[in-house]
């Protein structure tokens, strides 16, 4: 009783720690979304959505054919991405995969950073030569040019840094510290030049990486190889209106990289989204490139956004209300079922030790009457006459309180009893309820791990402990249905409901078990978890945008990949399950019969067991013991017995027991 009164008490003040989590989660929301209301009101332009991150390729820097990558642009139905080898610049052509296609090198091509790709194809890029200097020139697969052969469109003394803005027809570049957006036949006459401070840049405190032109935004990113002092920044700055629209530091804890380092590299405007660099390191030899693509948002679109948060968040707040208020609710019940078990014990225990007392009174009355009763043996004629009197009246007594006895009695049996059926009522709910506040505890845990997002969770129907959930952050999820039609002849006017019935019902949900960088170990356990639940069988619940109460893992799929220290990439493919009532009944009195063997009437003799009482079927695709269990009203553990494959690997084609 105490056990199940703790994790009530538990469960409540977790409950209640959810709840205030989610409020303040809700709160900040609201002036979120009423912040953006102002900026959109005001005018306000650009933001990322970096919550909804993608990630495209990911690559061990110094592996060949790919050595690193500084920049990425779209082109040709791929992409095209630079890095430096050396003094020279390397561009190289990858397919929609990210997938190595060719390559071209730039003898003194320098950095490899910022480059832009006109209309017509053609790359621009700064180069060394007398200085740095702007060219333009086409990519040409597998050709090796030298910088000193091209054209200079602009030249200065300060590193450039190049862009190409093809929708408005635009070259944007860095010198010094200044950014000049030019028409591209005029590089030497900016048609406007922005400071980097105003941009929102400290110089001399971050390192300016690179940068991208999408007029009027300019978004750049900054931060150091060794990112803990010169963290990864981005902004976007409006040349239009001579605002920021933007700048915050990265938050590169939620990516998934391998390392603890992130040093920008490079951005990319695509309009919908900026496609950004990061050069993961360990502060030493070893570094894996990440390319992600992170949207951008709208005023109007940040609104929807922030609106679809809070809506979320209004939901969640709305479930930590309800399972407050239920755990709130089974705290009090179990303080009053306390409550009453302590009055009824302690009327009990009064009503024993008034019994125990008046026995006491009975025995020492009863010794009384035999002394008396020896006495009034022996005495005289004189005497006796008084013992007679004194004996009648201690037998008198003796009468009186063996019946005061016999109520006292009476009343411990009332008392107990009661005390018996308030502990059974309360033992026999206990288990029941301890799951379903357990049930609470676990879906609390998920909320504030959470924060209340979308996302898909499995757990078992009988959860064994607190532990016993496992948190997918989904990518898809793929519904079926099946529908099972009699193959033979139809009769003409049947009812097609007498033909067919419903199938099995399934989902597949792809994503991945996430937690803190590092946190793999912990992870690898989870997905352990949900494999012994699929080895089991175990019915779980999956609770997601599409919920199955009762389900089975039938599949899991675990890709390996070593680059990933915060994540378990998984799909799990469940099957529902639909419990059927048993309209079957038990024979009374059948457990006087069992092992009786069955007479023939009139016969006299034993009745042999019929070979026709055993049936079997040939096994089609998609056959499981389930289905047959359901089908022909047997146990799936009976069916294990009776045939010799595992639930998972039964043949097709073969004949398998099933009465």
């Amino acid at each position: 009783m105490a056990a199940t009164a703790d994790i009530a008490k538990n469960a409540y003040n977790s409950t209640l720690s959810v709840l205030n989590n989610v409020k303040a989660a809700y709160d900040q929301a609201n002036a979120d979304y009423l912040d953006s209301l102002d900026d959109q009101a005001n005018g306000a332009g650009l933001d990322i959505n970096e919550s909804a991150h993608q990630l495209m390729a990911q690559y061990v820097v110094g592996k060949s054919p790919y050595v690193g990558s500084q920049y990425c642009i779209p082109y040709g139905g791929g992409y095209l991405i630079s890095y430096s080898s050396g003094e020279d610049t390397i561009y190289q052509q990858m397919d929609s995969s990210m997938k190595y296609v060719s390559k071209m090198t730039v003898k003194n091509g320098g950095h490899g950073s910022s480059f832009g790709i006109d209309g017509s194809g053609n790359i621009w890029a700064s180069v060394r030569h007398n200085g740095y200097q702007i060219s333009k020139f086409a990519y040409q697969p597998g050709a090796s040019i030298d910088a000193s052969s091209l054209t200079s469109l602009y030249n200065s003394p300060d590193l450039l840094r190049v862009n190409y803005d093809t929708s408005n027809n635009l070259v944007g570049y860095t010198t010094a510290e200044s950014y000049c957006v030019c028409e591209p036949g005029n590089l030497s006459n900016p048609k406007k030049t922005v400071s980097l401070s105003a941009m929102g840049f400290s110089v001399g405190q971050q390192t300016w990486q690179s940068q991208s032109l999408s007029y009027p935004y300019i978004f750049w990113q900054s931060g150091a190889y060794n990112s803990n002092s010169d963290p990864a920044t981005v902004g976007c700055f409006n040349a239009d209106t001579n605002t920021k629209e933007f700048v915050k530091s990265y938050l590169t804890s939620s990516y998934g990289m391998k390392y603890s380092y992130n040093e920008p590299e490079g951005i990319y405007s695509t309009g919908s989204a900026v496609l950004v660099t990061f050069n993961n390191n360990d502060n030493g030899s070893n570094s894996i490139n990440y390319l992600f693509s992170i949207p951008t948002l709208t005023a109007d679109s940040t609104v929807s956004e922030r609106l679809k948060a809070l809506n979320n968040l209004k939901k969640s707040l709305a479930d930590a209300k309800t399972a407050f208020n239920s755990a709130k609710s089974d705290f009090q019940k179990y303080q009053s079922t306390s409550k009453t078990i302590v009055k009824d014990t302690r009327i009990y225990k009064n009503a024993t030790k008034d019994v125990k007392n008046q026995k006491k009174l009975v025995a020492s009355t009863k010794k009384k009457i035999v002394i008396v009763t020896k006495q009034y043996a022996k005495a005289a004629r004189a005497k006796k006459q008084s013992l007679k009197k004194q004996l009648d009246n201690l037998k008198k007594v003796y009468q009186e309180q063996n019946s005061a006895l016999t109520k006292l009695k009476k009343k411990q049996a009332t008392a107990k009893s009661k005390l018996s059926k308030a502990q059974s009522k309360s033992l026999s709910a206990q288990k029941a309820t301890q799951r379903a506040i357990l049930k609470k505890a676990i879906g609390a845990t998920v909320m504030a791990e959470t924060g209340g997002k979308d996302v898909t969770w499995i757990t078992p129907v009988n959860p064994g402990s607190k532990e016993s959930y496992a948190i997918l952050w989904p990518d898809s999820e793929d519904f079926s249905e099946t529908v099972n039609v009699n193959e033979t002849a139809v009769i003409k006017h049947t009812p097609i409901n007498t033909v067919t019935q419903a199938g099995t019902e399934s989902i597949s949900v792809g994503g991945a078990l996430i937690g803190e960088d590092g946190s793999v170990p912990t992870l690898v356990k989870k997905f352990e978890r949900i494999r012994k639940w699929a080895e089991n069988t175990a019915e779980v619940s999956l609770i997601g945008q599409t919920s199955f109460p009762h389900a089975i893992i039938s599949g899991i799929d675990k890709p390996h990949d070593t680059y990933l220290t915060n994540q378990v990439p998984l799909t799990i493919t469940l099957q529902k399950v639909d419990w059927a009532d048993s309209n079957v009944k038990k024979k009374a009195n059948s457990s006087k019969n069992k092992g009786k063997a069955n007479k023939k009437s009139g016969s006299g003799h034993k009745q042999k067991n019929s070979k026709s009482a055993v049936r079997t079927v040939t096994t089609k695709p998609g056959d499981t013991y389930y289905k047959f269990a359901q089908k022909y009203n047997v146990s799936v553990v009976q069916l294990r017995k009776w045939n010799k494959y595992a639930d998972r690997s039964i043949p097709v084609g073969v004949k398998i027991r099933v009465k």
